[in-house]
């Protein structure tokens, strides 16, 4: 509906941002506040067992099948479920538009622990405040309180998608409460590679914190501004080093699929149900009762 497609452009994205229409410049929404949201981040995150094995093979399978699980999520969960306020004649409602508009930046690294970062593909869509109402035929600034509030939810629904791409590909899966991992990876080699979710337990242990939220807001805290000092294949180098012979070897068998799945990962229901019950656990902690 607007003109854009492929590969995000800054003009566009810009235009977006500032509440102009990308084709022509003109202002698309009625209002354009001082004090407006541009937009919301949904962000995408695998098992780390996935952004290592991605990281030393740069296997292109493993990417796209992340890509698909992502874009999948957005148009058939989160998308349909976009809505806009109508006030119109004194109304206090909202009303379901099922569009939007958003842009997709895929990272493949963690924020850095002592200057150098760890394998962490993850994916920022970016969603811009702004959807068409088909009954008012025109642009209007989006709702997206319950999409934010559904966010484990949609996360949930990403990782059984993403399972069950990696498990097509022929990788096998191991099942764990609320997630998965790929199969014959070690845990300890695992943990070597998430030396950023050990700083913060460290952190959050020496200061007595166990709340998971208020986990989130040290680790936003805590984090060491973005380094580009390595070049994509110096980091890979850096990772390669901190890998035994035997543990290269037991990652290359990984890749090459070897041993084949000895059950499939295909229980959506029990993640999904656990999301759900995260989600009405925050609305019960929330003090209006919503978030």
């Amino acid at each position: 509906m607007l003109g854009l497609e492929g590969v995000v452009d800054k003009l566009s994205f810009d235009r977006l941002c500032d509440n102009l229409d990308p084709r022509d410049g003109r202002q698309l929404t009625v209002r354009t506040r001082t004090d407006r949201t541009v937009g919301y981040d949904f962000t995408f995150s695998v098992p780390k067992s996935v952004s290592l094995l991605y990281a030393l093979s740069g296997d292109r399978e493993i990417l796209n099948a992340f890509r698909s699980a992502v874009d999948e999520t957005m148009r058939q969960n989160i998308e349909p479920e976009m809505k806009t306020r109508v006030r119109k004649g004194g109304r206090n409602e909202e009303r379901t538009t099922g569009n939007m508009v958003w842009s997709e930046f895929i990272h493949t690294t963690s924020r850095p622990v002592d200057g150098v970062v760890d394998p962490h593909l993850h994916a920022h869509v970016f969603c811009q405040n702004v959807t068409y109402c088909d009954v008012e035929k025109r642009w209007k600034a989006g709702q997206f309180r319950d999409l934010k509030a559904s966010g484990p939810l949609f996360q949930a629904m990403f990782r059984v998608r993403l399972a069950n791409k990696l498990q097509d590909l022929g990788f096998g899966i191991t099942r764990k409460r609320d997630d998965f991992e790929i199969a014959g990876i070690a845990p300890d080699v695992l943990k070597r590679f998430s030396r950023r979710t050990e700083y913060i337990e460290k952190v959050a242990a020496e200061k007595g914190i166990t709340d998971p939220d208020r986990k989130g807001e040290l680790g936003a805290k805590t984090r060491e501004a973005k380094s580009h000092a390595l070049s994509w294949d110096q980091l890979r180098q850096e990772w390669d080093g901190r890998l035994a012979n035997a543990e290269r070897q037991a990652l290359a068998e990984v890749h090459r699929r070897e041993r084949a799945p000895t059950r499939r990962f295909r229980q959506e229901a029990g993640a999904v149900d656990y999301a759900l019950e995260h989600c009405r656990r925050g609305k019960r902690h929330s003090p209006s009762g919503r978030r």
